[in-house]
């Protein structure tokens, strides 16, 4: 198969409110999906080409969605290539038909699907879980390959469980924060606050919003990133009594 490289120049930014995906599962753990794709408010040419991608870690599937002029799908919408649909993302791409051909016109990246199956589809997980089976003797690592995942060993059994066992949250999710937030200022060198969509804003939003914490450290401010990353997960385990609930299971007493 041939690879067609994309021209990113000058494209336009859909909104995510614009591209709806519902999933539904089907027998044997597979999924599948409907689009809601509204492009009326972005000018774009009648005959350019609309695709929908799903994609988690390596695994990418793209789908064929007829033209900005006739949305409809022309491929079966089935995650035939994912074992589970957990932590699988989507993005709408719209690129030129006609010379120069393969242009990339618009895009929304990072969209979370709604499931048919869960109440209270809106509220998202900031860090979805997935059971992995190569982690070895590690109970849970976090995946940067798209956007914080955090992947359980599928050797520990009901890994859902896990996630909302209340002594693993309290062991785990100060770890977790603090990679995240080191991820994101040390490595990503990112200190934004206003991007809707960028998961490293989202996370950053989160910090702030902790008690007594301030705005994460401008460029130049290196020398303070750490201090308030210590700072962010102090607070964190202040607000959410990781201390409280560990000892309670340390203890063997009752949470009350």
């Amino acid at each position: 198969m041939s690879i067609r490289r994309l021209n990113y120049t000058n494209r336009k930014r859909i909104r995510q409110t614009d591209c709806q995906i519902n999933l539904e599962e089907e027998e044997g753990g597979l999924s599948r999906f409907r689009a809601d794709i509204r492009l009326d408010d972005y000018e774009l040419p009648p005959n350019a080409l609309v695709f929908v991608e799903a994609y988690r870690q390596t695994s990418w599937m793209r789908f064929r969605f007829g033209t900005v002029g006739q949305i409809r799908p022309w491929d079966e919408p089935r995650l035939i290539d994912f074992s589970s649909s957990e932590g699988v993302l989507f993005r709408v791409r719209v690129t030129s038909q006609f010379a120069p051909r393969g242009v990339l016109l618009a895009e929304a990246d990072r969209i979370r699907p709604r499931r048919a199956d869960r109440e209270d589809e809106d509220r998202e997980p900031l860090l979805p879980a997935r059971p992995v089976e190569n982690l070895g003797a590690q109970i849970y690592k976090v995946d940067f390959q798209y956007e914080p995942i955090l992947l359980i060993n599928k050797d520990v059994g009901d890994w859902q469980g896990l996630t909302q066992d209340r002594t693993f949250q309290a062991l785990a999710l100060p770890v977790v924060l603090r990679e995240i937030l080191t991820r994101i200022l040390h490595i990503e060198k990112y200190t934004e606050l206003d991007d809707e969509v960028d998961w490293k804003s989202k996370w950053l939003r989160l910090a702030t919003l902790l008690p007594g914490v301030t705005d994460p450290p401008l460029e130049g401010e290196g020398d303070r990133i750490d201090d308030w990353i210590d700072d962010a997960v102090a607070s964190f385990s202040r607000k959410f009594k990781i201390m409280e609930r560990f000892s309670h299971y340390w203890t063997g007493e009752r949470e009350t």
